[in-house]
This record gives C-alpha cells, sequence and structure tokens, in this order.
C-alpha cells in the first residue's frame, strides 16, 4: 500500500493552486507550486500539511479574513472531490486555519476563521484546528459549537463531538476540559462541566 503521506503530493499540489487561483487572480501559481513543492517529498504526513500551509500564507492576501474569503471560493470552484482519501488535500488549510486565523482574533476574522472550519468539516475535517480556537477562545467558539450541534449535517455535528473531546488519542487535548474531568471525576461528566457539546 502506498504511504498516507503521498496523498499530498505533487498532484494535490497543483490542484491546490489550481482551486486558489481560480478563487484569487492575483494569485502566482506557478510560484506557489515551486514553493509547495521545494523540500515536500523529504516530510512525513502531518509536516507536509505544515509545509503547504505556509505557502498558502505567503501567496494568500492579508489579513485572514481576506485569506478566508479566498478559500471559501476555492471549495465552491474546486473541481476535485471531496471525502474519504480525496478529503486528504485540505489538511494544509486545516493547519493554515488553526495558525493563522488565531494571530488577529476580531470579530470580522472570526466570523470568516469558523466559516471555512464549518465549510471543511463538510469535506474533510477541522477536528484540529477548531481545538486550538477552543483553548484560546473557549466561550466565543462554544457558543458556535452549540449553534453547530444541532446542524443538518452529520460532519457538523461529529466535529462539535469529536472536537470537543478532553483526551483525544488524535489530537491536542484540551487542558481546562482536563482540569475539570479530574474534579468531577470522569472525563465525560468533565466535559459537562467544562461546557463541550455533545453531537
Amino acid at each position: 500500500m502506498e504511504p498516507f503521506k503521498n496523498l499530498l503530493n505533487e498532484k494535490a499540489v497543483r490542484e491546490l493552486a489550481a482551486d486558489l487561483a481560480r478563487a484569487h487572480k492575483g494569485m502566482n501559481a506557478r510560484a506557489f507550486v515551486r514553493e509547495a513543492l521545494d523540500g515536500l517529498d523529504a516530510l512525513e504526513s502531518t509536516p507536509r500539511g505544515w509545509h503547504i500551509a505556509e505557502a498558502m500564507q505567503r501567496h494568500l492576501p492579508q489579513p485572514f479574513a481576506r485569506a478566508g474569503d479566498v478559500l471559501l471560493r476555492s471549495f465552491a470552484k474546486s473541481t476535485t472531490g471531496s471525502g474519504g482519501v480525496n478529503g486528504m488535500r485540505y489538511l494544509p488549510h486545516v493547519y493554515f486555519v488553526q495558525k493563522y486565523g488565531l494571530e488577529d482574533f476580531e470579530a470580522a476574522m472570526r466570523v470568516q476563521a469558523m466559516r471555512v472550519q464549518y465549510e471543511l468539516t463538510r469535506r474533510f475535517t477541522a477536528e484540529w484546528s477548531i481545538r486550538a480556537f477552543i483553548e484560546a477562545y473557549a466561550e466565543q467558539t462554544m457558543t458556535r459549537l452549540r449553534e453547530w450541534a444541532r446542524d443538518e449535517s452529520h460532519h457538523v455535528r461529529r466535529l462539535v463531538s469529536e472536537g470537543t473531546r478532553p483526551r483525544p488519542p488524535w489530537a491536542a487535548r484540551l487542558r481546562e476540559f482536563q482540569a475539570a474531568a479530574r474534579v468531577s471525576k470522569g472525563p465525560r461528566a468533565g466535559a459537562r462541566a467544562a461546557g463541550t457539546v455533545e453531537g
């Protein structure tokens, strides 16, 4: 079986560049592809995602609210399927939002970052990035997640459930929720005490 990391390969980078260029006419797709591919083969899956995300940062407009507009348009214009193994192509998007969507959490940016994560989870997952938002801005993020817990999309409801787990085996732990769990003598009780939402 081909290594999982190879899902983020040259083909995926070129498809991402095409999606972004269709959504952002000022995008230098050739330069993006060149930078994203530079050193990519030597990296494993997670470092590949971060490497491509950093290339996105250098080629998308600033601040994040504008970059978020481009990402949302790129989802609508994409000609590549999502879900399953195709969803892996969105890992750089998740890391991009996780890092740069948090840097300036003004109202406009907060709304845009959450919109991008909502669309990401319908195509792949936003479980890694949403945890960073819970850690940094728990009250605002949990308010939105409570709304998403009633969303018609089971992918969005799954994000609420999985993204608020205090101690997942595959992502960063939520320290505040862990503390509440220890006080309550049980992770599920602790999650409820900390304000998590069951999907």
